[in-house]
């Protein structure tokens, strides 16, 4: 009989609540741990506060600011860090933004000091909520603690 891959979900609860608390069926994240390695798999997050709240309605910069915190916090409640993140999944509502995401996305990864960017896809797509502007899932990859 194979063996299961040990999963936990990745929470931040003193700054994302769980979705499950407003009615949504998917974990914030999951941490899967592999004989050398862990991954995880952060879900789509947007700008949205510690109750599940959309956040700065019809600000595109205040919600990127917000989604990449939110991002932030998860990793960190792992002991991660931007340095680890390999691939980010980017949703823009319009992209018409890019040009503003991408400015504040460079602005990011430098003040992070990272020496490699991620790798990235960014593409239009309708989000979940009609007022989110932006979306970003993300993977990192950790050796094993």
């Amino acid at each position: 009989m194979k063996s299961r891959i040990a999963k936990k979900a990745i929470k931040a609860p003193d700054f994302l609540n769980e979705p499950i608390e407003y009615n949504k069926s998917f974990s914030r994240g999951l941490r899967i741990q592999l004989d050398r390695a862990v991954i995880l798999e952060l879900s789509g997050t947007a700008s949205v506060d510690e109750r599940g709240k959309s956040i700065h309605t019809g600000n595109f910069s205040a919600q990127a600011k917000r989604t990449f915190d939110n991002l932030t916090a998860l990793l960190e409640s792992e002991g991660a860090s931007w340095r680890d993140v390999v691939k980010t999944r980017c949703y823009l509502k319009d992209m018409k933004d890019y040009g503003k995401f991408n400015q504040y996305r460079n602005w990011f990864y430098k003040k992070q000091k990272l020496s490699l960017f991620p790798a990235s896809i960014c593409v239009e797509a309708g989000l979940c909520r009609p007022e989110l502007l932006v979306e970003i899932e993300a993977t990192a990859i950790l050796g094993r603690k």
